[in-house]
């Protein structure tokens, strides 16, 4: 099953003058990573925070509060990958539905901190971010 992405022709109405895009940054998942990072961005102001995990967008068990608390607080936390091929599958490796997270699907840590970057100036809700990562 191949993925089919919108047309060029048909992008969502998201202004390249919207005012203000929003703050995402990156922080790489690994295996005995400390919370520092995570928090710190948080304190930062960020808006997203795309966690790039290895495999399936996999996310260290010592992370997954400090992620929690920060999506409670309301920035958005976007699972993806850094390895070269793959998918994030929703609720595979994390619970997303249950701790209102996204996946990246099958764009890279980078493009997906861009694209989240552009679609929170269209909307916060996170059903709706999943559906245009999916799509875009």
């Amino acid at each position: 099953c191949l993925r089919m992405r919108r047309p060029p022709e048909a992008p969502e109405c998201v202004s390249s003058a919207a005012s203000g895009v929003y703050k995402g940054q990156i922080v790489n998942g690994y295996s005995n990573m400390n919370t520092t990072g995570i928090e710190a961005y948080g304190k930062a102001g960020v808006k997203a925070l795309i966690h790039a995990g290895t495999g399936n967008g996999s996310v260290a068990a010592q992370a997954v509060e400090s992620l929690k608390t920060l999506r409670s607080q309301g920035v958005q936390i976007i699972r993806s990958a850094r390895v070269p091929d793959g998918f994030v599958l929703r609720n595979a490796e994390q619970p997303d539905d249950k701790y209102d997270w996204v996946v990246s699907h099958d764009l890279r840590p980078q493009k997906a901190r861009i694209l989240a970057m552009v679609a929170l100036t269209k909307t916060s809700d996170t059903k709706e971010l999943q559906r245009i990562f999916w799509e875009y």
